[in-house]
Formats: structure tokens, sequence, C-alpha cells
């Protein structure tokens, strides 16, 4: 719309007919004409009623023209500031309230202004000192301390920002609004009991308040109570049925409660709000696979990696549905490239080398567990599987450091003992064999039939395992009587 062909039409029933035919008449004329000192009166009185409409464009149009007949006016720039802060404008409503600051210091309305401004400038701390300029001059301005309880939260001073708003629910037992506040600064301070209180406030004074149910379902689920968080879950739902986030939280809580088929009937509700999201496929892509429905599973987690292809935890769930499918090649490719994406993530080497150890891609398997063992010193599983995948490649001296590393960590793992004692023997070191084996067993008494079933398939095809292994180790369980009691 043209300013010269403008036709101001009133809602506002304060005004009668003669006010509006006089200030259409002014609107039309104040947008040709250049203004003079006389428009000034007409001016604020168009703009505050542009303003009142939420025609907020046309109310900048006339505070440029105010502001070039009087420069001089902190409340003109102030005015102009709100307009253009409405309008997201915010470093020219910053300049227009900085200016209106240069003319009246102690202006409560601009320095709050301007703290709005810089808040949404993520100058956060200029945005603190100029709240706490406002305080100085008016210490009980509500608008003020509950700004300046925002920014602190912004800028994670929750347990400051928590006084704050606590000061004013102290002022207000009925302020919802610093109930509210004061809970989410208890929630990141992981107070859950706090702020489920808070909560109940909210809801006291506001009971179809939907994020303060959302929220105390979060509270409820921190303190563990997932069935109530569940039932806080529906109340937010009944008020909003589309809210989809306290569908997804709901479906975690039925999770968490072991609840599977109930949690995948809540996530499929969850989509159809959100179709694409990956946490929600994901999720439910675990719920099938602790069910053991893997085709589901995978079906899910594929769903969840259309939307992020490089969604870390969905290529590693896959990986195990399909590795529990015996898919071991598509489990390797998923593994693969899981660790491409994290490579300091030792669950995932560890679990490509498995799935590399079983397709006898034995090279393969030891550079995957030395990377475990290098992300994590002290794991004992990747060690003793570094072991055996060593043994597989016929590098038995590095697969006997590997077992000496873990029985230095886990002296009491029998395990350990065991498979290196089946090291020994393939280097032909019979006593430390015979060592390995005893404290093995000794360990682990109920591996001794296992001890003969594997040895007794050795002994026929290299006899002098029979003599210089086998026997001295039988001698030993029956002397020490632990054969006997074993069987």
């Amino acid at each position: 719309m043209s300013n010269d062909d403008f036709d101001f039409t009133f809602d506002d029933g304060e005004y009668d007919e003669f006010e509006k035919r006089n200030i259409n008449e002014e609107i039309k004329r104040l947008r040709r004409e250049e203004p003079t000192f006389s428009s000034i009166a007409a001016l604020e009185e168009i703009i505050d009623y542009f303003m009142s409409q939420d025609k907020y464009e046309d109310a900048l149009f006339f505070a440029n023209k105010l502001i070039a007949i009087m420069p001089v006016s902190s409340e003109n720039w102030f005015r102009r500031g709100e307009i253009n802060e409405t309008l997201g404008k915010f470093e020219e409503a910053l300049d227009d309230y900085t200016k209106a600051l240069e003319f009246n210091p102690i202006e409560v309305d601009a320095l709050i202004g301007r703290a709005s401004c810089l808040q949404v400038l993520d100058r956060f701390e200029e945005a603190l000192d100029s709240i706490e300029r406002a305080l100085d001059v008016d210490p009980g301005s509500y608008e003020a301390l509950m700004n300046k309880g925002v920014i602190l939260e912004k800028i994670a001073r929750y347990e400051e920002a928590s006084k704050v708003f606590k000061y004013l629910t102290e002022l207000d037992v009925s302020d919802k609004d610093a109930w509210f506040e004061l809970a989410y600064c208890y929630d990141y301070l992981d107070q859950p009991e706090k702020s489920l209180k808070c909560y109940d406030k909210v809801i006291e004074f506001d009971p179809y308040n939907y994020r303060a149910w959302y929220n105390r379902g979060i509270s409820l689920n921190a303190l563990g109570k997932y069935q109530t968080a569940v039932e806080s879950y529906d109340l937010a739902i009944a008020i909003d049925e589309k809210f989809s986030a306290a569908w997804y939280n709901r479906s975690n809580a039925l999770l968490s409660m072991g609840k599977l088929r109930e949690a995948i009937e809540s996530y499929k509700a969850t989509l159809k709000y959100e179709p694409k999201d990956v946490a929600t496929w994901h999720n439910m892509a675990t719920a099938y696979e602790e069910l053991g429905e893997y085709k589901e599973a995978v079906r899910c987690y594929s769903e969840a990696l259309k939307s992020d292809p490089n969604h870390v935890e969905s290529l590693f769930g896959r990986a195990v549905c399909y590795d529990a499918m015996s898919m071991y090649r598509k489990a390797l490719t998923d593994f693969t490239k899981a660790a491409e994406l994290n490579g300091t993530d030792p669950d995932v080497w560890h679990a490509r080398g498995d799935v590399e150890f079983t397709l006898e891609l034995f090279e393969d398997s030891v550079t995957s567990y030395t990377r475990v063992t290098e992300l994590q010193p002290e794991n004992v599983d990747g060690w003793l599987d570094l072991g055996d995948a060593l043994v597989e490649t016929g590098k038995y001296d590095d697969a006997l450091k590997a077992y000496n590393k873990v029985i230095s960590i886990s002296p009491d793992w029998g395990e350990a003992y065991y498979q290196k004692c089946k090291c020994c023997l393939q280097v032909g070191s019979f006593s430390d064999a015979i060592e390995s084996a005893k404290k093995s067993l000794e360990l682990e008494p109920h591996k001794i039939n296992t001890f003969f079933q594997d040895f007794g398939q050795i002994q026929h095809s290299n006899p002098e395992i029979l003599i210089k292994f086998v026997f001295p180790v039988y001698e030993w369980l029956v002397n020490e009587k632990k054969y006997k009691d074993a069987r």
C-alpha cells in the first residue's frame, strides 16, 4: 500500500465518528506532508493507535516523522525502540533505546528494553549490566527482576537466577511465571524434588498449562517415578494432543518401566506429529530389539538413518540386530561406518572386532581390538579378545603379552589364565601352560570338565601334550582332590 492511497479503517469503539473522521484526515495529511511542531500531538496519538492495533510498520512510519521534528525527546526514541523490537529489528531497537538513555539515563523502561534486545543478540553480560542499572533506579521493578532472572538463566548462573525467582514468588505467591522459571532453574541444578513442587504451584494457578504438566513429568522421570510421569504427560497431551514432546517423553518413561509394547504404541503416536524424528525412530527400534524382534528393529533404525545417515547410535543398533540375525556382512558395514564417524567409542570398535572375528577376518579384528585397548587401556575384555585374535594370526608372543595384561589388571579372572594356557601350548611352553591351567581351574573349578573336553581333543593329534601337559594337570587335580569334587 503506498503512502498516497492510504485509507485507514477504525475498529476501536472508543473513537466516535467525528474523531474517526478527524484522525483519518490527519493520517492522510501527515503521510503526504512534512509535519511541523503543531503536528506532534496528532503524531503521538496516531502512533499509539497503530501500536494498539498491532500495525507496527505504520507506527514506525509516523515514529520516524515524530523523531525528525523532535529528536531530543527520550520518549520518542523509546517509542520507536518498542516498535522496532516488536518488528524484530533488534539492532535498530537497541540503537533507539540507547539514544533514549542519552536524553534520560534513568529511564527504566529504556534500560529494560535495551537489555531485552541485547539478550536476543546474545550479548548477555551487557544485558545484565543494563538490568542492574534499571534496578539501581527502581529496585522493585517486577519487569527488571524477571529479566534479570532470565538473563542469569541464559548464562547458566542458575543458583543466582533461582534466588531472583524465589524472591518474586515470595512477593506474590500466585506468580505462576516466577514459579515456572524457578522450577526451570531447579531442573538445571539437578534438584527435581524442588522443581516438582514449583511445577505443582504453576498448575495450582494455571491448571491448563500443558508445558507445566510436561515439565512436571520430566521432574518425576528424573526421580524414577515413571508411572506418575506418564500420568503427567497424559494430562499435557489431554490439553494439547499434538504436543509431540510429551508423547516422546511418555514413550521413554514406558520404556524405562519395561512396558515395551506400550512404549512402541506411544512412539507411533509421536511419529504422527514428528514423522521424521530420529530419536523417536531410534528409541522405538531399541524397544523392538529388547523384544527380540530384530527385523522390526532394523526397519526402525533404518528410518532413523533416512533422516540422519550419520546417526551413530542407530548405525550401531542396526549392526547389533544384523549380528543377532547372523547377517554379519551387513553388521560389519554398519559397525565400520560407525567407527569412521565416532572413532573414539571403544564399544563400536569392540563390536566391529567381534564381527570380524566371526567372519574369520582375524587381521582386521586385531586392528579393531587394538583400538579398543588404546582407548581403554584397562579394558580386560578388549585385551582378552585381542589375545584370541593374535593367536588366530599366529602371533603367539604378542598374544601372551595381551593375556598377561589381562592378568595384571584382573588377576582373579580364570578365563585369562585358561586362554594363556592354550597359547603357551602353541609355543611349547609346557611348564607355563601347566601353571596357567592350575591357576585357571583353581579360580574357576567349574571349568574342569571343559578342560578335559578341550585338551582331550588336542592330545589325540599331539601325544606330547598328553604326556607333558594333560597328565601333570590331571595329577595335580587328583592330589588336590579337585577333580572328584568337580564331578
